[in-house]
């Protein structure tokens, strides 16, 4: 692999799997990389270090974390979702096709994300991020609605 890990992390990684740990970055790059990707006897631990110390002592300006329940979890800066623990989570029941649980399992299997909540999770982010403008126009019909509910309610 040509791209060193912080590189590669910083271009890769990070933006197509935000949100994840310095182990779970180090483990795709070591993946990705093969045996080359590490001099150390410990390669994961190392490239863990690496990633934490860079971020923590503000040499890498692409890349912040945040604390969740008492691990770091690494952002592009540029991201606008974070990970909210102040905000409930809703636990929703979904019945999907198994062509659709086979695509979730395949980013498991292969370590893109570490359970089927947080590819499902992904995959949400990724497609409410392409079909933004879609949303955001739903958003204005149904506050058009709900102003209109309003307004037959109060005669």
């Amino acid at each position: 692999m040509k791209q060193g890990f912080m590189e590669h992390v910083r271009k890769v990684l990070i933006l197509d799997f935000p949100g994840q740990t310095a182990e779970w970055y180090a483990k795709a790059y070591l993946e990705e990389a093969g045996h080359d990707g590490s001099d150390s006897k410990i390669p994961v631990r190392s490239l863990t270090n690496t990633l934490s110390k860079q971020v923590k002592n503000e040499r890498e300006k692409n890349i912040r974390r945040e604390r969740i329940k008492g691990i770091y979890h690494y952002f592009p800066v540029s991201a606008k979702f974070t990970h909210d623990t102040t905000k409930e989570e809703v636990i929703t029941q979904l019945n999907l096709p198994v062509h659709l649980i086979r695509d979730i399992d395949n980013l498991v299997v292969l370590g893109k994300v570490l359970s089927r909540n947080d590819a499902i999770f992904w995959l949400i982010l990724k497609g409410r991020e392409a079909k933004r403008a879609y949303l955001d126009r739903l958003e204005g019909v149904r506050n058009r609605i709900e102003l209109l509910k309003k307004e037959v309610e109060e005669e």
